[in-house]
């Protein structure tokens, strides 16, 4: 019996074989996020922007403030700061010309959303933990995610790589609560840390499911409800404050417990 052909054969075997079949059945194309490195590489580059965007404010007030040639026209003219460059009075544009290179690599991270204040707080103990040390960062990027003593001191400004799947408040508000208290009663020695990072953890995406199955039973259950009360009530006037109030109690179970828009429910209520 012949062997089966080979339709690669012409690929030598090793990473061009291996990346011809993935070009063949692209879901093949599986490869390591490199996780940590990527944080790492991030990490550095905040850092050496921090360093950078203090080293520029001195630099400017020093310029601003220095009366011999055109330093002090550095902020007024970009004409004269462009023409300090390699020159004796060029620290400043030498600063932004460095600035500028870190910056067009970390920018690329900018599309993404702020943190959730679960995940900034969590971020903000964990560095205050004995894993971390007393003194877990010591540079100018040590205060960008704030403090365990002041909870709103991080910068304004800042995003994460892995967002939390947006959901309603009442499911965020339950997952929140319920991992917690899950783990304030001691729920934690009962299971086993995980394989990959090796600490114990729950997944939100349980509370998710239990929450998906309250909403929807409780979105069945309010037309029947209504249905049993305004056929209980006779007298017209109180039917009309009856459909008012049920109409009120849908339109906050939409905003609290579903993701609907604005428009959605005045349309769902207006029917």
């Amino acid at each position: 019996m012949s062997a089966p052909h080979d339709p690669l054969q012409e690929y030598v075997v090793g990473y061009p074989k291996l990346a011809a079949q993935m070009e063949i059945l692209p879901e093949l194309s599986m490869f390591r996020r490199f996780g940590a490195l990527n944080a790492q590489n991030l990490l550095y580059m905040q850092a050496e922007l921090a360093y950078l965007e203090k080293k520029l404010r001195e630099r400017q007030q020093i310029d601003a403030n220095d009366p011999s040639g055109k330093r002090s026209a550095y902020a007024l003219n970009w004409f004269w700061l462009k023409g300090s460059e390699n020159t004796d009075a060029g620290e400043q544009q030498a600063l932004i010309l460095r600035i500028r290179q870190v910056l067009k690599e970390y920018t690329s991270i900018l599309k993404y959303p702020k943190p959730s204040p679960w995940d900034l707080h969590h971020m903000q103990n964990y560095l205050q933990t004995s894993e971390m040390g007393s003194n877990a960062l010591t540079g100018d990027d040590a205060r960008i995610w704030g403090s365990v003593l002041d909870r709103d001191s991080q910068n304004p400004d800042l995003i994460t790589l892995c967002p939390r799947e947006k959901k309603d408040a009442f499911s965020a508000w339950a997952a929140e609560s319920t991992i917690i208290n899950l783990f304030r009663c001691g729920c934690a020695r009962f299971m086993k840390p995980s394989r990959v990072h090796g600490v114990v953890g729950y997944q939100d995406g349980t509370v998710y499911r239990v929450t998906y199955w309250f909403t929807s039973i409780l979105a069945s259950l309010i037309p029947i409800a209504s249905i049993a009360v305004l056929y209980r009530v006779q007298s017209m006037s109180a039917r009309l404050g009856i459909i008012a109030g049920f109409n009120v109690l849908v339109s906050i179970c939409l905003m609290a417990l579903t993701g609907a828009k604005r428009a959605e429910v005045f349309a769902i209520t207006a029917a």
